[in-house]
């Protein structure tokens, strides 16, 4: 059924095009403050929750998912089915990427620039910028947050799904919110543990990601490039998917640029290695292209996890 439940949730997260979010986040920081204060009023003499209050964090969501699962034995097998994709579409992002992506496109190409911006800044709210003065860091930004929302809100899950149950993904999607959408200061012994265990969780999807992007795409460039960084500890998940998709997708090197003609009265797209760019802007179009590369290199990964999945449960089923 593992693989059924996959199969249907990645096929309504694909042709379900939400424009508005169905579910909202906004529990996990109220949930945060109650049982924060829960604790602190179990140990008013310390200023800050310890380094257990993670667990307690996690507690009620597992619990509320093994309740399922023990409902879940006396019901049919088409509600169980119903059930875990149900959990599946409510860890996945709440608006349809390719949706949002192509609203911010129609902006960048249309050269509204700040409308594009401002988009992006709505909808992520870990956006590092203030302005869209700088387009390349702008652009930059756009494709962390495809990559991101990817990996974190879609294939880490999937991943967790299929090794460990639903009870593994939701933690895994707590360990993100926490990293989002934290209360807690994530200096002290219980942000440092979340953040930990985020880490570990992230691992090897993000390994996996990235070594199906060479399959994807290029398969040189995306090797080497996971080869280099695959035992770095100090890099994070998010940005070795993100080296490692753009090298796959062939633009991590060389870029379109926009430059003027021989004859000085046009003007010529060229590609260019980007060391020799000299400091020149990226063309709109160029980076548009670019972003789309990067979806389409996700949907070809998602297809190539499904296929696997596939070969795995036939497979099972023979074995």
């Amino acid at each position: 059924m593992t693989f059924l439940v996959i199969l249907l949730a990645l096929l309504i997260n694909h042709y379900w095009h939400r424009e508005t979010e169905l579910f909202s986040d906004s529990w996990f920081v109220s949930l945060q403050r109650m049982l924060r204060a829960r604790v602190q009023a179990l140990n008013p003499d310390q200023p800050t929750p310890g380094p257990l209050y993670p667990l307690l964090l996690c507690l009620p969501p597992v619990l509320l998912i093994v309740l399922l699962l023990a409902v879940e034995s006396v019901l049919l097998g088409s509600v169980t089915l119903l059930i875990h994709v149900g959990v599946l579409l409510v860890l996945f992002d709440r608006v349809s990427l390719r949706v949002f992506t192509e609203a911010y496109l129609n902006r960048w190409r249309s050269g509204d620039f700040e409308a594009a911006f401002l988009l992006l800044q709505e909808r992520w709210g870990q956006l590092l910028l203030d302005s869209s003065g700088d387009r390349d860091a702008v652009h930059e930004q756009f494709c962390r947050y495809i990559v991101s929302s990817s990996f974190e809100r879609l294939f880490a899950v999937v991943f967790w799904y299929l090794v460990l149950g639903p009870a593994a993904a939701l933690l895994y999607h707590l360990t993100v919110l926490y990293r989002l959408r934290g209360v807690l200061d994530h200096e002290s012994d219980a942000g440092r543990l979340v953040l930990r265990l985020g880490y570990l969780l992230e691992w090897v999807p993000a390994r996996l990601l990235a070594l199906t992007f060479s399959l994807a795409g290029d398969f040189v460039a995306s090797f080497a490039k996971l080869r280099e960084l695959l035992l770095d500890s100090d890099r994070s998940a998010v940005s070795l998917v993100l080296a490692c998709a753009l090298a796959a997708a062939g633009t991590a090197q060389r870029t379109m640029f926009v430059k003027e003609s021989a004859q000085g009265d046009s003007v010529d797209t060229v590609l260019i290695e980007s060391e020799e760019s000299g400091g020149t802007a990226l063309a709109a179009v160029r980076s548009a292209q670019q972003a789309e590369d990067l979806l389409a290199l996700l949907q070809r990964s998602q297809v190539i996890w499904v296929t696997l999945l596939a070969v795995l449960a036939v497979y099972g089923a023979g074995g």
